[in-house]
């Protein structure tokens, strides 16, 4: 009986996280953005503007038949395998705490990179610590901190290419404890390109912790999150592998969590 009900309360924790996942999941990265939807009239290509998501129309998505996640969803989200046959690393799925602020950590005059393994491969990125110095400041320290090992890539947002991480709870919900300043000059002159590393936000100057890779050339939204650095060659390849993990309800773009659970197993900062 022990196990029946500690299996049953692993579930109802699942479908709780589930539900503020879907109601959250327009806040973070996407808050304010317009999408554009390609429809053929006639043989002509039109573009359909989309109304933002209202609070209720949040509310109702993240609710299943019964008011919440179903139990069968949960479960789905319980059971997920580890990405590309890896194993979930020690620290996978623990929560992490947050920081009142960042301590100042980069040395002038240095360059600095991110070696960031993943459940798929690992991706090598060198920050942009002169166009984007608060942005990488926090980047580093958190990364020393050990912040953001054994956190989930927890969304997969197809439709524009995009991959989420660096939250503390694996949710989108989470808030580090401090927001950092919106540096667009690498956004403004050059986009956001596969490979790109960039700030997710709710807005303008709310940055904090969580980020997101450009895994194609779908991402052609304003420039208004904070590029801090970029990958190329291996490790957008190791992007793409990510990229191709299918949601757990591929007809439902609402749903943007990842069937295989993909980890960020460690963050290790190089400079030379």
């Amino acid at each position: 009986m022990r196990g029946k009900k500690a299996k049953q309360l692993r579930v109802d924790r699942t479908a709780e996280r589930e539900a503020a996942r879907r109601k959250e999941r327009q806040q973070t990265i996407f808050t304010g953005i317009v999408v554009a939807i390609v429809v053929a009239i006639g043989g002509v290509l039109v573009a359909v503007s989309i109304r933002e998501p209202t609070p209720e129309d949040l509310a109702a998505a993240s609710e299943g038949p019964s008011g919440g996640a179903s139990e069968g969803a949960s479960q789905a989200l319980e059971d997920r395998p580890v990405a590309c046959r890896a194993d979930a690393p020690a620290d996978g799925g623990t929560p992490k705490q947050g920081f009142s602020e960042p301590e100042q950590v980069l040395d002038e005059g240095k360059d600095y990179r991110a070696v960031i393994k993943t459940s798929c491969g690992t991706i090598t990125a060198d920050l942009y610590e002169d166009r984007a110095p608060e942005t990488v400041n926090s980047f580093v320290f958190l990364a020393e901190q050990g912040f953001f090992d054994g956190l989930e890539i927890f969304r997969n947002a197809a439709s524009i290419g995009a991959l989420q991480t660096g939250a503390g709870t694996n949710e989108a919900s989470f808030k580090l404890g401090y927001t950092l300043p919106d540096e667009l000059e690498v956004a403004e002159d050059e986009g956001y390109p596969p490979g790109t590393l960039a700030m997710a936000n709710a807005g303008p100057n709310t940055a904090g912790s969580q980020f997101f890779f450009v895994y194609n050339d779908k991402f052609t939204l304003d420039p208004q999150y904070a590029v801090f650095g970029k990958t190329s060659g291996k490790g957008i390849k190791t992007l793409q592998r990510l990229g191709k993990i299918p949601t757990l309800a591929p007809d439902d773009p609402s749903n943007e969590t990842p069937s295989k659970v993909a980890y960020i197993e460690s963050v290790k900062i190089t400079t030379k």
